[in-house]
């Protein structure tokens, strides 16, 4: 059943890590700007990226957690240090690789065109300082190339993967009602990033997991349908209610005009998400098939890499069918999502066998002979 669990846990992963893809796209080409009413829309929730790595939070604190939860004792430099080679080495090899594919670039002007946003990551200049930053996921200084401009949520990542055994123990010794208060202090008087609840919220799920299941699968079907709009609309509360949230109510209200209460609603989403895949056997067999797998044990490969793919290679696809007399946006924008989603795929399953997989596990296997030693 762990097993499981796991695999299709992945596979949501996998899903979150495509809905990024296809946000830098929806980005790359302005179709937010194009498809205004399916951009403002529950139809959003397939490419909200900002949604999908408040999911990657929410499930971080989930499934290290449950790593943690049966063990006497946790040995805290073990769990670093199979953080920082989980993380680390796929994501230096990729900004290496991006370095390389910069110091080629140059901006290709296509029909359809790529947007400035997408063109500004890469048509600044980069210095020997600003690229060292970039390899601890600080961000270069203005006016300095970005190459892998969604490392912001890696740096998250590491940062909490260091507090989550801390607040695992203060959990495990306390209950829910004064890990919540815990939780609000460091960000009221702290100023601890908003993103720790979305760990913390999957920390409260695998401590109470049994008791959270046991009332969630007592609503009824008819409930269970208005709560998939309601996960929905939390999860996608950034574009669903944007007329009145961006361009009314917000200039009313401190509390709507601070972006954090967004980040806050779509953790909420996330874990709404989770409880619903653990009580839906229907959605963990689709989640279990072969391809879902396959894409849930790249994922963290495709959110690294589709960029090179996006900035680089796309706009000389593009080109080339412009060159053969295609232009067509929508037959251009399909053709390119899909080279996008097929090349990406590519890059990441090497990527995966070839650099994610073998590190890791001579990581782990680095661990196991320090602790053995240590015990010896």
């Amino acid at each position: 059943m762990k097993e499981n669990r796991i695999e299709y846990l992945d596979s949501l992963r996998g899903l979150a890590s495509i809905s990024v893809v296809i946000s830098h796209f929806v980005l790359a080409y302005r179709l937010d700007l194009e498809f205004r009413l399916i951009n403002y829309s529950p139809l959003h929730f397939f490419y909200d990226g900002f949604a999908a790595v408040t999911f990657f939070f929410v499930l971080s604190g989930y499934v290290l957690t449950l790593s943690m939860r049966n063990k006497v004792e946790i040995e805290l430099k073990s769990f670093y240090l199979k953080r920082i080679f989980r993380i680390m080495p796929a994501y230096i090899f990729v900004l290496f690789t991006s370095l390389l594919f910069y110091s080629f670039f140059n901006v290709i002007h296509t029909i359809p065109d790529t947007s400035s946003w997408i063109n500004s990551f890469w048509s600044k200049p980069l210095n020997f300082i600003n690229f060292i930053k970039q390899i601890v996921f600080i961000t270069p200084e203005n006016g300095y190339a970005e190459l892998v401009f969604q490392n912001w949520s890696l740096f998250v990542e590491m940062q909490f993967s260091f507090l989550i055994p801390f607040l695992f123990l203060i959990y495990k010794k306390s209950n829910f009602i004064f890990f919540l208060v815990f939780n609000l202090i460091l960000y009221f008087f702290f100023n601890i990033p908003v993103y720790i609840f979305h760990f913390s919220l999957g920390i409260a799920l695998a401590m109470n997991q049994d008791y959270i299941l046991t009332i969630f699968t007592r609503i009824k079907t008819n409930y269970k349908i208005i709560l998939i709009f309601f996960i929905i609309f939390m999860y996608t509360y950034r574009y669903t209610l944007p007329m009145y949230y961006y361009y009314f109510l917000r200039e009313y209200s401190a509390l709507l005009s601070n972006d954090d209460l967004i980040w806050i609603l779509t953790g909420l989403g996330s874990f709404l998400i989770l409880l619903y895949c653990f009580t839906s056997t229907r959605l963990q067999k689709m989640l279990n098939l072969h391809f879902f797998r396959f894409i849930g044990k790249i994922s963290y490969a495709i959110y690294l890499t589709h960029l090179i793919v996006l900035i680089f290679v796309t706009p000389i696809f593009i080109n080339y069918l412009n060159h053969i007399g295609i232009i067509n946006s929508s037959i251009i924008w399909i053709l390119s999502l899909l080279f996008l989603l097929f090349i990406t795929t590519i890059f990441s399953y090497f990527l995966t066998t070839f650099v994610e997989v073998p590190i890791a596990k001579f990581g782990n296997n680095m661990i196991k002979k320090y602790i053995s030693h240590k015990n010896s």
